[in-house]
């Protein structure tokens, strides 16, 4: 049975090679000290996406011809369409509402798990 001494000194005996130069340094560079990114990779991807989109429209409107007279038919269509009804109304108004009534609370966050 070997002894904590036993093993201490069997460890002591190894032949050990020094450490490279500034390894410690280099550890802590690229763990502890490297940078932040800038954002994650999900975010950079629906940034590139919804830019793509914007511009896919932005060209498809731009391409269209008589825009503004499809643009003018198309809102008379849906205000001739009910949109205008007192029912529609209420409707948006409690939407509203809803939206403003929660927009207006406070969700604590979460506690650490150290505290």
């Amino acid at each position: 049975m070997i002894d904590d001494d036993a093993l201490d000194r069997a460890l002591s005996a190894l032949p050990l090679e020094e450490p490279p130069e500034r390894l410690h340094a280099r550890i802590l560079a690229a763990t502890v000290y490297r940078p932040r990114p800038i954002m994650l990779g999900w975010e950079m991807w629906l940034i590139v996406t919804l830019v793509v989109v914007v511009g896919w429209l932005s060209w498809m409107v731009l391409s269209a011809p008589h825009l503004a007279q499809h643009f003018t038919e198309y809102v008379n269509g849906l205000v001739d369409a009910g949109l205008t009804s007192p029912t529609t109304l209420a409707w948006v108004g409690v939407g509203i509402s809803a939206a403003w009534c929660l927009s207006q609370l406070t969700i604590p966050g979460r506690r650490s798990e150290s505290q």
